[in-house]
């Protein structure tokens, strides 16, 4: 436990160094859909309806490209303390894998901010801003009701993390005690 706390205040110390670096200049915005391959529908929609996605389709990862980009999504922690996150996943939908089923492989994105990030509530919306890498990984997620292991599709390390102001993704979604809308931040 220990040794965390020194990593972790160590990731901080050399983070501020990082994080005046304009490596993100002309990242470009994508969607969500961008993710996985265009034959494949909205998952979000399908997750909501109550039927049985196969996670195999959801195995099949669209993006390719090294250079950086911009996606905005809702922040579920992964490694945290108090309010600061150290690393999460980046989900398209409010709720997913806590209150609603995880999104496949292609939807979810894990993300380790080059600062640490300072969360004001779960499922915040936030825009992360990087280089996406493609691969299948696993991550354990503690959460309410135990520990679920998660299957991810890409990975965005030393990304820079910002609370988004808009978005214009229509598969972005919010849960609310009424319906399911498309997030309109």
């Amino acid at each position: 436990m220990r040794n965390l706390s020194l990593l972790k205040s160590i990731a901080l110390a050399s983070s501020v160094c990082l994080a005046g670096s304009n490596a993100f200049a002309g990242a470009q915005p994508i969607l969500w859909s961008a993710l996985r391959p265009a034959h494949q529908s909205n998952q979000a929609a399908l997750a909501f309806s109550g039927k049985t996605v196969s996670r195999s389709l959801g195995e099949t990862l669209a993006w390719s490209e090294e250079r950086p980009v911009q996606l905005t999504g809702f922040i579920l922690p992964i490694d945290r303390e108090g309010d600061l996150v150290y690393a999460f996943m980046l989900v398209p939908w409010a709720g997913a894998c806590s209150h609603t089923a995880a999104p496949p492989p292609n939807q979810l994105v894990h993300v380790v901010p080059q600062v640490p990030f300072r969360i004001s509530k779960i499922y915040e919306t936030v825009t992360v801003t990087g280089s996406l890498q493609a691969g299948l990984e696993k991550v354990q997620l503690f959460i309410m009701d135990g520990v679920r292991v998660l299957d991810y599709g890409y990975s965005m390390g030393r990304a820079g993390v910002e609370k988004a102001a808009d978005t214009t993704d229509p598969e972005l979604r919010s849960v609310s005690p009424l319906a399911i809308r498309p997030r309109g931040l």
